[in-house]
């Protein structure tokens, strides 16, 4: 019976052993799936808006697409498209955010993915933006019923993780007019925001600045929190701001004046439109003071497309890039607008200038801006423009002058522009042949003997400011006498300058002798008497 049994568990071992022989041999043979199982899953993606945010996940072609991207970007981007809904509907909006095709019941959102031409190397963060939007544009002129408005976010993947230096120096990070560009590495996850330690930290950094970047894609500038802003917590930190550092960490909202540029743009539209067409709009009139600690604002405006809200804007001199700007809106009151902005709202006052910006926001999503400036003296702001009784520059005469730009300025540039009355148009020294430099000056004669209380000049908006200038007066150009030696600010808009005491005189000479960027063109958008 011993040997019996002694057989049988000889037996039972030779079977298990042909079995497990058996089952290597069958694991080397290729099972055939049925061919159902290995189509792609489908979306059925909709919208309710009429127009929607382009979603490109960019691959260059050394690089693959992260795992479960359509995941993790579709949860961002809903979570993105619930956090501008809250804030408009804050800001009384109504129920509005961007637009986006979605397939409702898998929680997905459309995403279009795009493999690049060239290596990673092609696209880096200086210039690669313009290289990916060349093929981004191509994809959709190749294809453009599959395009769904004019803003486009271009996600680009970067295959190391974010602890790994996730840089983004390595791809664009940034928003450039409708087009924004923002990156994803392995594992980026809406789950990880508010979380302790580098997953949390990474999260907040990449998925904050996504929305971040979005908002420039969506018209938005940067702009900041009012002080009794931060401190709230259903405010926090402006996204437009530093939000992109406290995205689902701390309190991260958006401004009134982000939900005015967002109300009118195209993906936030609730019916089909003609967008960002051209628009002439001025302001006609402007009074300004300060007064009980209150900057005080009011005046006019013209405009051939409606205008829903304004936006008063005050940035300082020495934040170029708008992160500082303090920002107030309005509803205008036919052609008219009023503001009162409480000066401990500011962040920075102390000793200096200020970018202060009247923005009429369009019912085509559009845009206009008009420029002025003032300075802040230990922390009490010099209101030093508004409406002055300027004299009148019909019968005014350019005399004499160093150089103008006749083309390369386009429609702009030529020494008349410097008295047409119009402050978007301006004259500009020669560049593009023979370039001329430092100092330029142009002779105007205003056609008789004038009494005048001072100056008003207006900087360009944008390159070339002048910095350093005299002026010069005479009633026969023949004789000269140096009326003002002095300094323009930095800043775009016009400014007014009193005379200790009336001075006549019936011709004129502007002389630049330096500029505020170091370079050796000039540019100025208006000069004038009162």
């Amino acid at each position: 019976m011993k040997t019996l049994n002694t057989n049988l568990i000889h037996l039972k071992k030779w079977v298990l052993f042909l079995f497990l022989i058996s089952c290597s041999q069958m694991e080397e043979i290729p099972i055939i799936e049925d061919d159902e199982n290995l189509e792609e899953e489908t979306f059925d993606y909709t919208s309710n808006n009429p127009y929607n945010l382009n979603v490109i996940y960019f691959v260059p072609s050394d690089r693959e697409e992260n795992p479960d991207y359509h995941k993790r970007i579709s949860e961002i981007m809903l979570d993105g498209q619930a956090f501008f809904l809250k804030y408009m509907k804050h800001w009384d909006y109504g129920e509005k955010t961007f637009g986006l095709l979605k397939d409702q019941s898998k929680n997905r959102v459309k995403i279009h993915v795009i493999r690049g031409e060239k290596p990673a190397s092609a696209y880096p963060y200086e210039g690669g933006g313009n290289e990916i939007r060349k093929e981004v544009d191509a994809y959709f002129a190749e294809s453009p019923s599959e395009k769904s408005s004019d803003h486009y976010l271009i996600i680009s993947s970067v295959n190391n993780p974010a602890t790994g230096g996730a840089n983004p120096a390595d791809v664009p990070f940034y928003g450039m007019g409708r087009y924004a560009y923002a990156l994803d590495y392995p594992g980026m996850s809406i789950e990880d925001l508010g979380k302790d330690g580098v997953a949390g930290s990474e999260a907040t950094k990449w998925i904050g600045g996504l929305l971040h970047e979005m908002g420039h894609g969506l018209n938005l500038p940067h702009c900041k929190e009012k002080v009794s802003e931060a401190s709230n917590p259903n405010m926090g930190t402006s996204l437009m701001g530093a939000g992109n550092y406290t995205y689902g960490k701390s309190p991260t909202c958006l401004t009134h004046s982000s939900a005015a540029y967002l109300n009118n743009c195209q993906v936030f539209a609730e019916t089909q439109g003609n967008f960002y067409g051209p628009v002439n709009s001025s302001i006609k009139t402007i009074l300004a003071k300060y007064e009980n600690g209150h900057i005080h604002i009011s005046g006019t405006f013209e405009s051939d497309v409606p205008v829903t809200d304004i936006t008063f804007s005050n940035r300082p001199e020495t934040d170029a890039g708008g992160y500082q700007a303090v920002k107030w809106v309005e509803k205008p009151d036919g052609n008219g607008f009023e503001v009162n902005m409480p000066i401990s709202e500011f962040w920075e006052k102390d000793n200096m200038g200020y970018d202060f910006s009247i923005v009429r926001h369009h019912t085509n999503g559009a845009n206009t801006s008009t420029a002025y400036a003032y300075t802040f003296e230990n922390d009490i702001p010099m209101i030093n423009f508004g409406d002055r009784d300027e004299l009148d520059k019909n019968n005014w005469t350019i005399l004499d002058f160093s150089s103008e730009e006749t083309s390369g300025e386009g429609s702009t540039g030529r020494i008349s522009d410097v008295i047409d009355g119009k402050p978007e148009t301006y004259w500009h020294s020669r560049w593009t042949s023979n370039a001329s430099d430092y100092p330029h000056h142009f002779t105007i004669d205003m056609s008789q003997i004038q009494a005048v209380n001072g100056l008003s000049i207006t900087q360009r908006n944008g390159q070339r400011r002048i910095k350093d200038y005299k002026l010069y007066v005479s009633d026969n150009n023949s004789d000269w006498e140096l009326l003002i030696s002095s300094q323009i600010p930095n800043l775009p808009g016009r400014v007014y300058i009193d005379l200790e005491e009336t001075a006549s005189f019936r011709y004129f000479k502007f002389e630049a002798i330096s500029s505020h960027d170091g370079q050796q063109f000039a540019a100025l958008a208006e000069i004038g008497f009162y």
